[in-house]
């Protein structure tokens, strides 16, 4: 390239060189004609000068106009210069001579000198019009071949450049048109035949419906005529072609103007993203995929019951779930990094970082335990596993891990640890023979059976641990407990349930047999399986022994029992004749002096008594009703202890009302609020029970009477197993240091001949409730009131039933 580049160089030096050499040759050409134009007007003046004399100077003038003629400005001023000094010299008086002082010769010789410079400067310009014009027809000459050269060459170019366009075009997978106007095709790629199935010849001309089909036309309609009003367009869109089948493109719409800036028509660039557009649905299938299966990792990780982490490919932890930050009372932002070693133990903390990074350099699994500080401040044990973490082209991606808080399990450990050597000790110090033995597979005890014995055993059977393994303990049983205890304990062995049997031993010191109790029971793993049985024999011999003399006592007892039931139901008929004689006997002498002070009162009202003797009668009248009413009393009594009880569903809330009507009669010209709150159902005799609530409510009536207005309540709490009643009053109440004698029989904490009273009442009370399971008692505070409790279990159905049969069977 340098080379040509100085050919050329020196091609244009030596061009250079011949036009300067052929310039000067035609200037001294030029002027050469001048002088010899000038010479020739000269000699052809000087030979006519007869016929010139008037005008000297006419030949001259045509030597100037030669020499301007053919060599230019600079010719004809030299030939003017000269024929002026030629016409001084040689036409004018005296000759020969130079004469420009004489202003007579000098105008002439300065017009002429005008003139011809005149002409020479006219025919310079000439000669300059001439050579630009054929400077410029040269030029067009040159510039008509060069177009007609240009031209070919163009026309071959824009062949070439179509046939590459159309290459291009064709090669390209996408559809590349121009469409008119008119929404003809005008120009089409080889695509539209692979799409469509028509050539590029058969769709020129066509309109875009004819091609696309009506339905692909009408979706793609709008933004044709959009593009058509002069408006670049890029769209995508799901188009249904007549031939092409359904297909997601990608469309390019650009107007084309005129020189008047009208639409002509459109370039289209249509690609199919079908592929691109399910991949890019598959990818955004995939991300929310990513994004959902983060979420649930998230959420796991955060609900787990563990601790976990996970760290890059820098070591550096960059992820830590809720349950750690929880743990460790700090924020993210405070871990992430090396921030979570700031929590470890300072004795763990190398020994842990050596773990970490020898497996991270070596990309393998590890597990580790450290003490970590809880955020209450307590250290407490970790066990932490890591595993590598890869993507699916095989990339590390770094470590994850997760931490369970061993603390508790190692100190349970620890513990157990010590129990085991406590244990330990204990068996051997045991004052009873404690065993293990392996499981049966049904035919034999795996391993022989017995596989430990502890001290006692050794020292009570002189026998060896060697001589007790397998079945070597059964020839320390007495012979004829073997066969019984054998069935016993293999039995037990393939049921895998406890079993408990009593064996003789030998005591090797004496050789005697003593009773012993034994326990075995299968110990089991975490799946229920039996892997081992564990035993204990505890000498039972003295007890054996007292068993055998209690027996003995027993028997006689139960003789004496026999005796004593005999004489304690020949006592209770003669109760029950006693009750029936006092109900008799004594009720006789009281009817005979209640109707003995009637008649006294009757024979009062015709003959007079005095004061004295009438409240005496009135006593005795009184008395004999009150004895009355307690030999009522006592009877009833007796008979709670041996009433037939009647198991019921109660209606409390309509026996409360029952006895208060029934007290009516003592509470006229009294005001007293009665408060009945709801009562829950129970199960009970209604009689007893009528007669419990007729006493409470009876006794809350009557210490109630030195009270204006009485407050009397009665209600119920339901509790689970039970139910509570009580009735609560306003009046005079007592002093709970005599509680215990509250619920006595003939028992009053009253003395006051206000409050009469038998005695017996609460007594009773205490009695029924008693029968029916229940618990009575009281609260009082003197002069403030006093209130009385009792409870009812709840029966069900059937044990009501139960009990009522068994009552009746009493």
């Amino acid at each position: 390239m340098s080379r040509k580049a100085r050919a050329s160089e020196s091609q244009d030096i030596f061009a250079g060189r011949r036009d300067k050499g052929a310039f000067i040759r035609e200037q001294l050409l030029h002027y050469g004609v001048a002088l010899l134009s000038v010479v020739l007007a000269l000699w052809a003046t000087l030979l006519l000068n007869p016929y010139l004399t008037p005008t000297p100077a006419a030949l001259f003038f045509a030597a100037v106009m030669v020499s301007a003629w053919y060599g230019g400005l600079g010719p004809g001023l030299l030939a003017t210069i000269l024929s002026t000094l030629a016409i001084n010299y040689f036409f004018f008086k005296p000759f020969y001579e130079l004469k420009i002082t004489n202003l007579n010769l000098v105008i002439p010789l300065i017009a002429f000198m005008l003139t011809a410079g005149l002409i020479s400067w006219l025919n310079e310009s000439r000669r300059a019009a001439q050579w630009q014009a054929e400077a410029t027809l040269k030029s067009l000459r040159e510039n008509e071949v060069r177009f007609g050269r240009i031209t070919e060459s163009n026309e071959e170019a824009l062949w070439q450049r179509e046939t590459e366009l159309r290459l291009i075009t064709d090669t390209l997978p996408v559809l590349i048109s121009f469409v008119d106007a008119e929404q003809r095709y005008r120009f089409n790629n080889r695509a539209y035949e692979e799409w469509f199935g028509h050539s590029t010849a058969e769709i020129y001309g066509k309109y875009l419906w004819e091609v696309l089909g009506e339905s692909a036309y009408q979706m793609l309609r709008p933004n044709v005529e959009q593009v058509l009003a002069g408006k670049q367009l890029i769209f995508e869109g799901e188009i249904p072609y007549k031939d092409g089948g359904t297909r997601y493109i990608n469309c390019i719409y650009v107007p084309q103007f005129n020189r008047q800036g009208i639409v002509e028509g459109y370039a289209a660039l249509i690609t199919d993203i079908s592929e691109q557009q399910a991949a890019l649905r598959e990818r955004k299938l995939a991300e929310a995929a990513l994004r959902e299966s983060e979420a649930r990792f998230r959420n796991l990780a955060d609900t787990a019951p563990v601790l976990i982490w996970m760290s890059g490919t820098d070591k550096l932890c960059n992820y830590f779930n809720k349950p750690w930050l929880d743990f460790t009372g700090r924020t993210l932002e405070q871990e992430m990094g090396n921030g979570w070693a700031e929590g470890v133990h300072p004795d763990d903390f190398q020994r842990c970082l050596d773990t970490y990074t020898n497996a991270f350099d070596a990309r393998q699994n590890f597990t580790m335990e450290y003490r970590l500080r809880r955020n209450d401040g307590e250290y407490r044990w970790l066990f932490d596993t890591g595993v590598p973490r890869f993507a699916p082209t095989g990339e590390f991606l770094g470590y994850i891990g997760s931490c369970v808080d061993t603390h508790d399990r190692n100190l349970a450990e620890k513990a157990l640890r010590d129990s085991e050597e406590r244990y330990r000790i204990l068996t051997e110090v045991s004052p009873q023979a404690i065993w293990m033995g392996d499981v049966y597979d049904g035919l034999r005890l795996r391993n022989g059976g017995i596989s430990y014995c502890n001290q006692y055993w050794l020292d009570f059977t002189g026998l060896t641990m060697e001589q007790t393994s397998g079945y070597g303990w059964i020839y320390a049983i007495h012979p004829d407990d073997r066969d019984r205890v054998l069935k016993s304990s293999m039995q037990a062995i393939a049921n895998g349930t406890n079993y408990e049997i009593e064996i003789r031993f030998r005591q090797v010191s004496d050789g005697s047999y003593r009773w012993h109790i034994v326990r075995g029971l299968p110990f089991r793993d975490a799946a229920g399986q039996t892997i081992k049985w564990v035993g204990i024999a505890s000498d039972i011999h003295d007890r054996k022994v007292a068993e055998a003399a209690l027996q003995q006592l027993n028997e006689m007892l139960e003789q004496r029992i026999q005796e004593r039931t005999a004489q304690l139901e020949a006592a209770n008929k003669e109760l029950e004749s006693f009750s029936y004689s006092v109900s008799h006997d004594l009720r006789a002498p009281l009817r005979h002096i209640a109707g003995f002070i009637e008649l006294l009162q009757k024979r009062n009202s015709s003959t007079s008594l005095d004061e004295t003797s009438q409240r005496y009668l009135k006593i005795i009248a009184e008395t004999a009703k009150q004895a009355g009413i307690l030999i009522d009393e006592l009877l009833t009594f007796s008979r709670m202890g041996r009433t037939e009880m009647r198991y019921i569903n109660l209606n409390m809330e309509e026996l409360v009302q029952e006895v208060k009507r029934d007290l009516v009669t003592e509470t006229q010209e009294r005001k007293i609020n009665w408060h009945i709150k709801p009562l829950p159902e129970i199960q009970g005799d209604p009689s007893m029970l009528r007669l419990v609530f007729r006493n409470l409510m009876g006794n809350a009536v009557k210490y109630t009477q030195t009270k204006n207005l009485a407050e009397i309540t009665v209600g119920g709490i339901d509790n689970e197993n039970e139910v509570v009643f009580f009735v609560q009053d306003n009046g005079v109440g007592f002093n709970m240091q005599y509680i215990h004698k509250l619920f006595g029989v003939f028992q009053r904490l009253h003395s006051d001949p206000q409050f009469e009273s038998t005695g017996v009442g609460l007594a009773n009370v205490q009695r029924i409730i008693h029968r029916h399971n229940g618990r009575v008692w009281a609260e009082a505070v003197v002069d403030s009131g006093a209130t009385f409790y009792f409870s009812l279990p709840k029966l069900l159905i059937n044990e009501s039933d139960e009990r009522t049969q068994a009552n009746s069977a009493n």
